[in-house]
């Protein structure tokens, strides 16, 4: 694991991780470990805006979701741990969450496809990767593999976890 951000580097929020001193930041992703009621796959990720929603995109329900922290970890068994996610660079962190809140409504339909470009048809680290890319106009790649809208590839969970520091943990209470 990479060494934490400090918990205090925005002192202006009052919303932090529950039971940890990390403050939320938008951009951030939650990453989750697991296969439940928010995934078919092992993981599941979402983005935090500036509203302090996480926007993720799941089989359940209407597909693209803007959740209070409450509502998306209900969507979590209890007791399962989530990883906070962290961009370094923060002015990119923020693109990626305004884009995310400015997208959501895009998602139709729940579906593995390989088209980076396609967000109607979208799941969750697809449209991870979408914010990333399309938030800073097509700069940041978080696969580091020079991935643009003409590739093709389905892009799982833990490319993003792996693409992005882990400041820190919680558990789901």
């Amino acid at each position: 694991m990479k060494g934490p951000s400090h918990p205090s580097e925005n002192t202006a929020n009052p919303r932090f991780y529950p039971g940890t001193s990390y403050p939320m930041l938008p951009g951030d992703v939650l990453y989750s470990h697991k296969s439940a009621f928010s995934s078919l796959l092992v993981g599941h990720e979402g983005i935090v805006g500036e509203d302090y929603r996480i926007y993720h995109v799941n089989a359940r329900g209407k597909n693209g979701h803007a959740d209070s922290l409450p509502a998306y970890l209900s969507r979590h068994r209890k007791g399962e741990r989530l990883s906070i996610l962290r961009l370094r660079d923060k002015e990119a962190a923020l693109a990626a969450a305004q884009w995310a809140a400015g997208n959501i409504e895009r998602v139709k339909m729940y579906r593995y496809t390989p088209s980076l470009a396609d967000i109607s048809k979208n799941y969750c680290s697809k449209f991870i990767w979408q914010s990333f890319y399309y938030g800073t106009g097509e700069r940041l790649d978080l696969t580091g593999r020079g991935l643009g809208e003409q590739r093709k590839t389905i892009l799982t969970p833990a490319r993003i976890y792996r693409s992005l520091e882990i400041i820190g943990h919680f558990f789901n209470k």
